[in-house]
């Protein structure tokens, strides 16, 4: 089988957007509403070392507000300067439900990958 074709996953065992739409519903439920800058920031503050590509991000907002998952509002990024608009988006309740099926099917994963991660981290830096 090409690697090419169908990468394997290792760690997380999902691919960046799949991890982005998840940590964006995360990241909403905990604070709303929020723009592109404000989840850059949080990916950075998750990881040091990877943050999705702008594509990615805006890609992904874009696809889960067509989906129904987020609604987007224009405004201004400052309403004491009113310069410079950008989308505030917010979870619908249809993105609300499918973040809890995500949290229950994911949270399996995170810790079926966290066992492995903590068994290699026992065997190989004893």
């Amino acid at each position: 089988m090409s690697h090419k074709n169908n990468p394997k996953k290792f760690a997380l065992n999902m691919s960046a957007a799949q991890f982005t739409k998840f940590y964006i519903m995360h990241l909403l439920q905990v604070s709303e509403p929020l723009i592109s800058e404000h989840f850059k920031a949080e990916f950075k503050k998750l990881t040091t070392n990877w943050i999705p590509a702008p594509s990615t991000l805006l890609d992904t907002l874009h696809d889960m507000t067509e989906e129904g998952l987020l609604y987007r509002k224009e405004d201004f990024k400052s309403h004491e300067k009113r310069r410079q608009k950008v989308y505030w988006y917010y979870l619908t309740d249809k993105g609300k439900e499918e973040f809890d099926v995500l949290k229950k099917k994911y949270k399996i994963l995170f810790e079926e990958q966290l066992a492995i991660l903590n068994q290699i981290m026992k065997d190989v830096y004893k």
